[in-house]
């Protein structure tokens, strides 16, 4: 089943700040403009990346996205960029938001450093799609602008990227400093110096108290969007106990059999891929970091007979748990 993001509250907010009806915006994209009441409204990765391009040709004018990086950047309360005003430094602050993004919208966000340097690159959480270039745009200013307010310093990217060209108007020009390189993805270098800035707003206390809830957000995202996920999670608490079918799975997770298999199928995988994965991800696990013998091993992993278990683990690495044991303690 495809993710979905929330977007009710989103287009009223965006609707608000750029002054165009929600209405209108859905019409643009042959969705019912009575969406537009909806709060719980929410939409594929897909249809949102098309929702926001509406929202810009919507509005029709120049420093759209400038607008709206502004806007929310002193605006609305969002609990994953307020986690990262709660970090120490501004690398430690953009490593934390990238850990919650999904929770935002469609998108991946990977953090590194370079040379000093700290990157920061967001894709598509559905690699079968392409982010807006305006709305790669709108992700440059925002982050600068978050960046800026919780460092107190006006501090510019050493480079960036879009996917896609785009005339930028002056004011959003001058604020990245140079124009954006094209290439396949949204991107932004630091310089060393502001990567360890520290950040003005940074509060252990008020992280201790977010923390639990956006990793718990997080969770229950992860848990309804993939089925995959549910069921591995399951597998690992069923399989010591030998109660591991896909018959068993199903009741577990509050499904008909062929439900399941339907959802896991709609997810690219099958229950037996995800059993054989499972069993394979805690064997390596226990032979790696325990002293559980191979029998043992066998049973926590639901196998009745010890000999079933040496087929499958050769099948998967070539090798017996025994071997594969000793190359990894060498």
């Amino acid at each position: 089943m495809a993710t979905r993001y929330p977007m009710g509250a989103n287009m009223k907010q965006t609707g608000a700040i750029l002054g165009i009806a929600p209405e209108a915006v859905l019409r643009r994209v042959g969705l019912s403009a009575t969406l537009a009441d909806e709060e719980d409204f929410s939409v594929t990765a897909e249809m949102f990346f098309r929702l926001w391009d509406a929202m810009c040709v919507e509005a029709d004018r120049p420093g759209v996205e400038m607008d709206l990086a502004m806007a929310y950047a002193h605006g609305p309360f969002i609990p994953a960029i307020f986690a990262f005003s709660c970090a120490d430094t501004l690398a430690l602050g953009l490593g934390r938001l990238s850990h919650f993004k999904a929770l935002i919208g469609p998108a991946i966000m990977d953090v590194t450093r370079l040379d000093g340097q700290l990157h920061l690159t967001l894709r598509p959480s559905d690699p079968s799609l392409r982010m807006p270039a305006r709305m790669g745009l709108f992700e440059l200013l925002y982050i600068v602008e978050c960046a800026r307010s919780f460092t107190g310093v006006e501090l510019y990217p050493v480079a960036s990227s879009l996917p896609g060209p785009l005339d930028l108007d002056p004011a959003a020009l001058a604020y990245l400093g140079s124009a954006p390189k094209t290439t396949d993805v949204v991107s932004l270098t630091f310089s060393p110096e502001d990567a360890d800035r520290p950040l003005i707003t940074r509060s252990g206390a008020l992280w201790d108290t977010l923390e639990p809830g956006l990793v718990a957000q997080l969770r229950a995202k992860t848990d309804v969007s993939s089925m995959a996920a549910r069921v591995r999670e399951s597998l690992r608490e069923a399989l010591p106990g030998g109660a591991a079918s896909i018959e068993d799975m199903a009741r577990r997770l509050n499904l008909s059999k062929r439900s399941l298999q339907r959802r896991l199928s709609e997810e690219g995988t099958s229950f037996q891929d995800l059993l054989s994965k499972t069993r394979f991800d805690l064997a390596v696990q226990y032979l790696k970091n325990s002293d559980l013998s191979v029998p043992e091993i066998s049973y926590l992993l639901g196998y009745r007979e010890t000999s079933s278990f040496f087929r499958a683990f050769q099948s998967w690495t070539g090798m017996t748990p025994g071997d594969y044991r000793s190359k990894e303690a060498v």
